[in-house]
């Protein structure tokens, strides 16, 4: 089995698509796809102590392939053309700066690509306006109502209506029919990622394909056995911890691990993302 995309689509790309956000895992999954395409390298560190958490440093790697206005500035934002690598922790203020960009412009793609007809966080603040603006109107209605007629109940119907409004606001980006029908072979993707089995890959180039697959596998839900799947295709004569030409790890390190380190990655890659300011 091999994994070949018949478009240019992107994980977080998937992510967006799937639940009309932008949303930390789909910036973490694209952090992934980018290391896999050879534009990063991740690298483990060896942990201080017993009771230290696991930290690591993402290095640029220079490649002249194409990138998409997002990725250009997410790769910018965790390893900038000048200097080495740094530590996740001291990507941090540049990377949380760089998110609402980083976001727009992932909106704005799923735009290009027609599968929405207006950016969804647009719509969703387009609505939520629209929804407080009705709250507003509706609490002066009843104060009006209660003061000087018999009919407050009919504030409160106002009131609910109005707050009901701007909680389906929030449902309201639609997707083109473009969109629902990129959105119908998501499903059959996770579905194939759910079930597709991982020890079928071309002889050679079972990490290049596992790993290929695996950035799409972790927006969608499906990135244990992808995980696993890597993991059992040790070579015994290479190095474990250089094994991968994407994700390093330290002195000790078996490719056994990987399951554990990437799980403990991607929790700590979106902590940083959530923790901004």
């Amino acid at each position: 089995s091999a994994f070949t995309l018949s478009g240019d689509l992107r994980p977080a790309e998937v992510g967006t698509l799937a639940d009309e956000r932008v949303d930390p895992i789909d910036v973490t999954a694209s952090v992934l796809d980018l290391a896999v395409r050879n534009h990063l390298l991740i690298t483990e560190l060896p942990r201080p102590g017993a009771f230290k958490p696991t930290d690591w440093t993402l290095q640029r790697v220079e490649s002249g392939a194409a990138l998409l206005p997002y990725e250009q500035t997410l790769l910018d934002a965790v390893a900038p053309a000048a200097g080495g690598p740094r530590r996740l922790a001291e990507v941090a203020p540049a990377l949380q700066a760089a998110l609402p960009q980083i976001q727009a412009q992932l909106y704005d793609e799923v735009v290009r690509k027609g599968w929405f007809a207006v950016r969804p966080d647009h719509t969703r603040s387009r609505w939520s306006r629209l929804g407080w603006a009705a709250l507003a109107v509706a609490a002066v209605a009843l104060v009006l109502l209660v003061a000087f007629t018999p009919f407050g109940l009919l504030g409160l119907v106002l009131v609910a209506l109005a707050a009901a409004l701007g909680w389906l606001g929030q449902a309201m980006p639609a997707r083109t029919a473009r969109g629902s029908a990129a959105l119908a072979g998501l499903e059959v993707l996770r579905g194939v990622l759910l079930t597709q089995p991982t020890d079928e890959m071309p002889r050679g180039r079972e990490h290049a394909e596992l790993s290929q697959v695996l950035p799409y596998a972790v927006v969608l839900g499906a990135a244990d056995r992808w995980l696993t799947g890597i993991a059992a295709v040790d070579d015994p004569g290479v190095l474990d911890a250089r094994e991968l030409t994407w994700y390093h790890g330290p002195e000790g390190w078996r490719l056994a691990d990987l399951p554990d380190s990437l799980r403990n990655f991607v929790r700590a890659f979106q902590g940083t993302l959530v923790g901004r300011g």
